[in-house]
């Protein structure tokens, strides 16, 4: 039986179907003798090249069908018009990457009040950071409060961590955004983040340079040899840990914003303490300015309580430091010290806390500003250093890199319901130039 064919509208010859071999309207060909007009032999490599594009021309056909039904599924949904079917086909899902580290954590919650600027006048962080805070802390409480073995995976892959984490302790290290921002938010708590010097240490002990006086000059033609006093300051990192405590409660819920409670209260925690150690410090670790290693001068008012402090001793407390090393200088106080300076008056019976005679701004003293400290003393006593004057640059702080560490302990205080949060850093301190500071104390 010989073979029937047809011609597609490029000119190419192809097997007819049944229906096209009943179709009297379509004209139809065979080869062989029997051909009633001669046929050109059918060419392989034009046949197929018809087919290929007869069946590009049916897939365009096809998709512009399947475009104009989607607009009119999305116009019919528009108008409320159910669709069967479930309406639109759904696009695969995308796998969302925060997903895997916020597990049940809201992210819309997580770090909001540190992007508040009214909370946190000084220092905000932007959503990228907040973000990233976000999938650290998740991550973090996962792998150490609920202990999944594959959160700690996470962490381990995720922020390069070498060594299994959570081994000894639940120890786990911070990176160096999480770092950097818990130091920003501790700078608006603590006087000396703000105004001293901050070195960067990579090693445990580390020596800064120091000037304690300057080169001689000379007039004329001859030059007094003479070299700058330099000494240097040398920095012992020393442990420093702050804790905080949250209820278990509040971990599990999804809605609470786990993020900023503990980077604020750490971060608060931190900032205390180091001001403590700055100016009260004994000498574990550190001492302090105003100890008696610690300011070069020292001014003691002849009343033995806080409150019998006068104009004349603020004023010599000033004379005591050199004209350069009174630029940027401040007085350092307690608020309840603040309390007993705004009542003072000079020898003209005018207010000390004002600038000048009927300035109505406040906040200088004598022409200087101040600034409250509230790990400085506010319980009067005799022969007690209660207030400070200078400038903190004089003071060296020295932060050891790459130490710090977050570690919780889910076990101490179980049956209270409650998890304890540890902070860790490595931080050295030590009065840089003591003839730049000054202290004041009671008699005895």
């Amino acid at each position: 039986m010989k073979k029937i064919y047809v011609k597609t509208e490029s000119g190419s010859l192809v097997l007819a179907t049944e229906a096209q071999i009943s179709d009297a309207s379509i004209e139809k060909f065979t080869l062989g003798e029997d051909t009633p007009a001669p046929i050109q032999p059918v060419d392989p490599v034009a046949e197929l090249t018809g087919l290929v594009r007869d069946m590009a021309g049916d897939i365009r056909g096809t998709v512009d069908t399947m475009k104009e039904s989607l607009e009119a599924f999305k116009k019919a949904q528009e108008k409320g018009f159910p669709i069967a079917g479930g309406g639109l086909p759904k696009a695969p899902e995308e796998v969302d990457e925060t997903k895997a580290f916020l597990g049940n954590y809201d992210l819309a919650c997580q770090g909001k009040r540190l992007t508040d600027k009214f909370i946190h006048p000084s220092h905000i962080i932007d959503e990228k950071t907040r973000v990233e805070l976000a999938k650290y802390y998740a991550l973090f409480l996962r792998s150490a409060v609920f202990q999944e073995p594959e959160a700690r995976e996470l962490f381990r892959r995720t922020y390069g961590v070498k060594t299994a984490v959570g081994d000894t302790g639940n120890i786990f290290p911070l990176p160096d955004i999480v770092e950097t921002e818990i130091l920003a938010f501790a700078r608006e708590s603590s006087v000396v983040l703000q105004y001293a010097r901050v070195w960067p240490m990579t090693s445990d002990k580390q020596s800064f340079p120091a000037e304690n006086a300057s080169a001689t000059v000379s007039w004329g033609n001859t030059t007094s040899q003479s070299d700058p006093g330099i000494t240097e300051v040398e920095l012992d990192a020393n442990e420093l840990s702050a804790y905080t405590v949250v209820k278990n409660a509040t971990l599990a819920d999804a809605r609470s914003d786990i993020v900023s409670w503990l980077t604020e209260n750490m971060a608060e925690s931190a900032g205390q303490e180091l001001d403590n150690q700055a100016f009260n410090g004994t000498g574990t670790p550190f001492f302090g300015i105003l100890g008696a290693s610690g300011a070069g001068y020292s001014v003691s008012i002849a009343g033995t309580a806080f409150s019998d402090i006068t104009f004349t001793e603020l004023s010599e407390m000033i004379s005591k430091l050199d004209g350069m090393k009174k630029q940027g200088a401040r007085f350092w106080m307690n608020g309840e010290i603040v309390h007993y300076v705004r009542t003072l008056k000079d020898d003209q019976n005018r207010p000390v806390f004002f600038e000048t005679v009927g300035s109505p701004m406040s906040g200088t003293i004598m022409g200087y500003p101040y600034s409250e400290v509230i790990k400085m003393p506010s319980t009067t006593g005799t022969n007690t250093a209660f207030l400070a004057f200078g400038n903190l640059r004089y003071f060296a702080v020295g932060r050891r890199l790459d130490s710090a560490a977050l570690s919780v302990d889910p076990y101490g205080l179980w049956t209270t319901n409650r998890t304890r949060y540890k902070l860790y850093q490595r931080w050295a301190m030590k009065v840089g130039l003591g003839n730049g500071l000054v202290r004041a104390l009671t008699g005895s």
